[in-house]
């Protein structure tokens, strides 16, 4: 407890101390910065005092520089009125010079006028009798001029005659021109007559090629007509049943909508192969699911034996790129090349070449109009079109009249 004790008191000591010195330290602080504030209160208003000075002297300088310009704009005045009357007097001394000038040269003018004039007082003789000749000349231009006025009238009398006489020829003219027209008239409904007649001989001649080939269809049905009709409607069943045949593989290849097989009205077969079943895209090589379609093709065609096979190559508008320009230059050369390609996959299924033909047409035929990527997906195809010869044709027609008529 004792020891407890003294360190409080030693403590409260301290504390004291500290607070001592802080006081003290306060009010030392407190004096200087009062006198640091008179120090400050005395420079400004010296400051203040020193500005009111520098004011006045800058008054003073101005009205100086005021007093400096008036005295030198009167310098000035006096200097430029001096130049002036020095310039004056330098204008009066050229024009006098200028006068003594003018004066010499008009005694120098008065002298060459007087040579003038006698050479004038010459020349003016000379004119009088020019001028008499003058007057006999005027003289004989009006005798001229009442001859050239004479001969005028003369010359508007014949040009009156002769724009009547144009007025005749012009009415002649009209005239002629009228029955020009009318015999033109005349040649152009003999013409027609004439081409009436040959119209009609023409069509003699039509009626009777028209009646020799019926008379050689009427001959082909009387030879074993019954077999003739049975072997007929039998190849005519085959191709039928080999067309349905064909669409419906293609169809399920292509799983397109579109008739891929159809017949035209002269008896053709046109049968449509779309790219993607065929050809990669932009190429003319064939794969293997590309040999498959063809190979299904030739198995059809073995139905179509008399038939002209032309395989047709097209292709949409679309330029071809880059990459495959040094092969294909244009699309011609890509149609044509697919064409080609497809008649060399047939012919080695076996169908003679001689039956064959490949042309290429580009983007000249198209199917659909172009909008977006599946109307050019449907142009790019090949078509394999299946003529048959002139006899059967006329053959089918006699055994199918309705078809002939196409309804």
């Amino acid at each position: 407890m004792a020891q407890r004790g003294w360190v409080t008191t030693a403590l409260m000591i301290l504390l004291v101390l500290i607070a001592g010195a802080g006081a003290y330290f306060y009010w030392s602080l407190n004096d200087e910065l009062s006198q640091m504030t008179s120090a400050y209160e005395e420079t400004l208003a010296e400051a203040r005092q020193g500005q009111q000075a520098l004011v006045d002297l800058q008054a003073e300088q101005e009205r100086l520089r005021q007093q400096l310009l008036r005295a030198q704009e009167r310098l000035e005045q006096r200097t430029t009125s001096a130049d002036q009357l020095e310039a004056e007097l330098n204008d009066t001394r050229r024009n006098l010079t200028g006068a003594r000038q003018q004066i010499i040269d008009l005694e120098r003018r008065i002298e060459t006028l007087k040579k003038d004039l006698a050479v004038a007082e010459t020349l003016a003789s000379d004119r009088g009798e020019q001028l008499a000749r003058s007057q006999e000349q005027v003289a004989e231009l009006t005798a001229r001029r009442q001859d050239l006025e004479a001969s005028l009238a003369t010359a508007r009398e014949e040009q009156t005659r002769a724009r009547t006489q144009a007025d005749e020829l012009e009415d002649a003219l009209e005239t002629a021109r009228a029955e020009l027209d009318q015999t033109r008239g005349q040649v152009e409904q003999r013409k027609a007559a004439l081409d009436e007649v040959a119209a009609e001989r023409q069509s003699v001649a039509e009626q009777y090629r028209q009646a020799r080939e019926q008379l050689a269809l009427q001959q082909v049905r009387s030879q074993n007509a019954s077999e003739t009709i049975a072997e007929l409607e039998a190849r005519l069943q085959r191709e039928q049943s080999a067309m349905n045949d064909l669409q419906a593989r293609l169809q399920a290849l292509s799983n397109e909508k579109q008739t891929l097989v159809s017949r035209l009205e002269d008896g053709t077969t046109v049968i449509k192969l779309p790219e993607k079943i065929v050809f990669d895209s932009g190429s003319a090589r064939i794969g293997e699911s590309g040999r498959q379609t063809l190979q299904l093709l030739a198995n059809a065609l073995e139905s179509f034996p008399d038939h002209t096979i032309s395989v047709q190559g097209h292709s949409d508008s679309r330029p071809i790129s880059r990459r495959l320009q040094f092969r294909y230059p244009t699309n011609w050369e890509l149609s044509a090349s697919r064409a080609a390609s497809a008649v060399r996959v047939l012919r080695d299924t076996g169908i003679a070449a001689e039956r064959m033909q490949a042309v290429g047409y580009a983007d000249t035929r198209p199917l659909v109009e172009e909008t977006n990527d599946a109307s050019r997906r449907m142009n790019r195809r090949i078509e394999v079109l299946l003529y048959p010869d002139e006899l059967q044709v006329k053959v089918d027609s006699a055994l199918n009249p309705e078809s002939a008529d196409g309804t």
